[in-house]
């Protein structure tokens, strides 16, 4: 999932980009087009070379820098890269997130370390970092039907495609999925053949459990006349 932390702080991300130490949990720094400091398991997969990439002084991530951090939720969560984009205006965009634990534990390691170390890169720096906000601005799930069904996708469109409350579409040429999406909360289930299910629009947890009830009340009722 995606989470947006505001934070009650006015960064320099230039000067960040030169100064936050590169260390066991930050193994990143980077401004597209500027510098590159330290490595990701992505910079180590050898690609075709590309032509250097000018620096952006507009569009999204201009004023901005982005950090690549391992971590594991302190001990609770499996080890993994974190990808952070930290912009001048206080927020912190993290992507890669598959439990609470990761952002929780990205944030108070990336706030130690700029308080500790660059403070200076702090406009105006308050008594204390603060977290304003904390806001998951989306989820992605990933789940498959059990037991192991073939799903005859043609059919189970006809089925759902003309229910209350339903929105759905199947056009193989261009997406092999059955999408649904349920109104008026345009959750989305995208349904495949080998019975994959990639559940997206929502941003709680409480959210993606009524959406999987409601899921499965609506295959219940569909997939049975679609078994191949």
């Amino acid at each position: 999932m995606v989470v947006l932390y505001k934070l009650n702080l006015k960064l320099k991300t230039d000067e960040l980009l030169n100064r936050l130490p590169i260390t066991e949990d930050i193994i990143k720094i980077e401004k597209r087009g500027v510098l590159r400091r330290g490595e990701s398991s992505r910079d180590k997969i050898r690609r075709r070379s590309k032509k250097n990439e000018k620096a952006s002084t507009t569009g999204f991530g201009h004023n901005s820098i982005t950090i690549v951090m391992m971590n594991n939720g302190d001990g609770t969560v499996p080890m993994k890269e974190i990808t952070i984009k930290i912009f001048q205006n206080g927020v912190f965009h993290l992507t890669g997130i598959l439990h609470d634990s990761y952002d929780k534990s990205c944030i108070d390691k990336l706030l130690g370390a700029i308080w500790s170390g660059c403070r200076d890169c702090i406009t105006d720096p308050p008594e204390m970092w603060e977290v304003i906000q904390r806001r998951v601005v989306l989820m992605n799930y990933t789940s498959e039907l059990m037991p192991k069904t073939t799903v005859a996708r043609e059919a189970l469109y006809n089925s759902v495609r003309h229910q209350d409350g339903i929105v759905s579409s199947y056009n193989p040429d261009v997406y092999p999925g059955v999408k649904i999406q349920f109104m008026p909360s345009k959750w989305t289930a995208k349904i495949f053949r080998t019975g994959k299910i990639i559940l997206t629009g929502i941003t709680t947890h409480p959210d993606c459990l009524q959406f999987v009830i409601e899921l499965k009340a609506l295959l219940e009722n569909s997939l049975p006349k679609v078994k191949g």
